[in-house]
């Protein structure tokens, strides 16, 4: 991907109801949260020989399978399908592994010897975390790339968690400023732990919700938590939508039923493209004389997805995104609806 229009694309991600400002800042704290992760690698693993340098080499590594997003792809269905790729293949860690530690070693002030066994396990463990990180989340990621499987999104976890970044930044700066390797170690720990409980939720709202109803189910966290969950539903007359709390009293789960008809959707390679990319979770409407696509996995029902295609003519288009800045709030109340 490349460009602002692609950068926009990553904003419109995280919440389609916030403004720009806001976007950018959450674009960051998903930078963050790669170089905060490649840095607690690079420092628990090569901390103890060395230093803040390890910690060092973990940020620039953490931040490089992201760089695809500049590249172009050539047309925005393209863009946004091909995105966690190449740069997010077990293939890549295993190619990019040996150049990146190449090209540290000609750098003298890293200390880094191409012979350092260690160097390769650690700069391969930046970009493996990296990319199985990725593919915790909804988008999904292209593990297997060049082969044609679909993404990878076991979406567990919203792509910003802070309860995720929050103790990998700490115990980071904790390293950065007495250079404990126990706490870099600790970071690691909370974190995992806490994908591990974001899986563990996810299990619990489907075993909830899989007996209620019938056709082919996402469970999937709202913003920024692991408490609410958004259950979707698709089916062959449309699609349904459901919401619940781990606080909630009750195990019923309220659906709303909301229109598509994927017979509408012309026989074309982006369309055929975008179906292959959802997964199947995605909804198809009239909105005047234009038929759009939408990728019902991230957004809000019933027309704030953030990606929505108009798909008439080949090349497909990107449409416009509704952004209501109260439906955050919305979210937020429901998480407490019960307590």
């Amino acid at each position: 991907m490349g460009g602002p229009q692609n950068i926009n694309m990553w904003a419109f991600l995280i919440y389609p109801s916030m403004n720009c400002d806001f976007f950018y800042i959450v674009i960051s704290m998903d930078s963050l949260t790669q170089i905060t992760l490649g840095a607690a690698i690079g420092a628990a693993v090569l901390g103890k020989t060395h230093g803040r340098k390890g910690a060092l080499i973990g940020a620039i590594c953490g931040t490089i399978p992201d760089l695809d997003v500049f590249y172009d792809y050539g047309d925005v269905v393209s863009n946004f399908t091909m995105h966690r790729g190449l740069t997010h293949s077990f293939l890549f860690c295993i190619v990019a592994t040996p150049l990146l530690v190449w090209a540290f070693s000609k750098i003298k002030w890293f200390g880094v010897a191409f012979k350092d066994k260690c160097v390769h396990i650690a700069i391969f463990l930046m970009f493996l975390t990296h990319i199985l990180l990725d593919a915790m989340t909804i988008y999904g990621t292209q593990l297997f790339w060049p082969l044609s499987v679909p993404p990878v999104g076991v979406g567990s976890i919203f792509i910003i968690d802070p309860l995720y970044t929050l103790p990998f930044l700490f115990f980071l700066i904790w390293f950065l400023i007495n250079k404990s390797h126990k706490a870099v170690m600790a970071g690691i720990i909370i974190s995992t732990l806490y994908l591990g409980w974001s899986v563990a939720a996810q299990w619990h709202v489907i075993n909830i919700a899989r007996p209620q109803i019938e056709g082919q189910m996402l469970v999937q966290p709202t913003p920024f938590n692991t408490i609410l969950w958004r259950v979707l539903v698709v089916q062959d007359d449309g699609y349904q939508v459901g919401y619940y709390s781990l606080f909630d009293k009750t195990t019923d789960i309220e659906f709303k039923k909301f229109e598509s008809d994927s017979g509408l959707l012309p026989e074309t390679v982006s369309v055929n493209r975008l179906k292959w990319f959802a997964k199947g979770f995605y909804g198809a409407t009239v909105e005047g004389d234009n038929v759009i696509i939408s990728d019902l996995r991230m957004g809000l029902e019933p027309d704030q997805y953030v990606f929505r295609f108009i798909v008439n003519d080949a090349p497909a288009v990107k449409a416009d995104s509704n952004r209501d800045m109260s439906r955050l709030n919305t979210i937020w109340d429901r998480i407490f609806r019960d307590l």
